[in-house]
């Protein structure tokens, strides 16, 4: 037990995590989170080998990317998953309070959507982040309801469950906003429509073959908001995922990850 605990990889980690039935998580939008922190550091790589500083600098990378709310509800995700792991026994340190999440501040009445880029989707996850939201405004009803009975409890001071539905309120509503700005962004590909050019692009399937083992992996190539490790679903902006765009099979490439370079040939690209 204690050998497999020293061992245990992120992508493990994260496995057992989503798949522990006590563990509250937040559906699709969990897996995305651990998706792109499970991409940053390799999904492979043993759990307790990640030091603070690197979380902290995570935490920066991702208070950096985008509006507040966003990030700090990114983070709230790593959070829970890293004390999770801390309590499991699977990490020695506790690198939950390393996630350092910044604080909201007082703004102009301009709207805070993530930058308008186009955002590229494939039909399914297009037809995951609908659903989500779908979800999301069926729980903020629910959410309403659960304030409501709490707040009749006079003794706010101490109400837990006002206190726990608020916070839980807050989180659906900001993930709320997230979907919407994304949606109203997105473009659909399908890439069984596009020209055969034989290049990687979203909705790609890739196979790679890594030139030191000899192993071979497919992945799917989605956005960002898409990414899944468990699935085998890498964004377009992760270290693989910049490094295969717009190639072909055949070729050659080098990714950086936290573990140093590491070379693939691209073996088969297909819709």
């Amino acid at each position: 037990m204690l050998e497999e605990q020293e061992t245990v990889t992120i992508i493990e980690g994260i496995s057992k995590y989503i798949n522990n039935p006590r563990t509250k998580t937040d559906g699709p939008h969990t897996a995305t989170e651990l998706g792109r922190f499970a991409q940053y550091y390799g999904a492979d790589r043993v759990l307790k080998e990640i030091d603070p500083s690197e979380v902290g600098s995570y935490s920066e990378r991702v208070s950096e990317g985008g509006a507040v709310p966003q990030a700090a509800e990114r983070l709230q995700v790593i959070r829970a998953f890293l004390s999770y792991m801390k309590k499991s026994g699977h990490l020695e340190v506790n690198l939950a309070q390393h996630v350092r999440i910044k604080k909201n501040r007082v703004r102009n009445n301009k709207p805070t959507d993530m930058a308008q880029e186009v955002i590229e989707l494939t039909p399914s996850g297009h037809k995951q982040l609908n659903t989500e939201l779908d979800n999301l405004k069926q729980e903020r009803v629910g959410l309403a309801e659960e304030i409501h009975k709490a707040a009749q409890d006079k003794d706010v001071r101490e109400n837990a469950p006002l206190e726990a539905a608020r916070e839980q309120q807050g989180h659906v509503e900001s993930r709320i906003r997230d979907i919407e700005v994304q949606l109203r962004n997105a473009v659909v590909i399908d890439p069984k429509k596009r020209r055969k050019d034989a290049r990687v692009r979203i909705g790609a399937k890739v196979t790679l073959k890594d030139l030191s083992s000899g192993k071979e992996q497919g992945y799917t190539v989605v956005s960002v908001s898409e990414a899944n490790p468990l699935e085998n679903k890498i964004s377009n902006v992760s270290p693989v995922g910049k490094a295969v765009m717009k190639r072909v099979a055949g070729q050659q490439i080098e990714v950086d990850t936290p573990l140093g370079k590491q070379s693939f040939l691209i073996v088969r690209v297909s819709a």
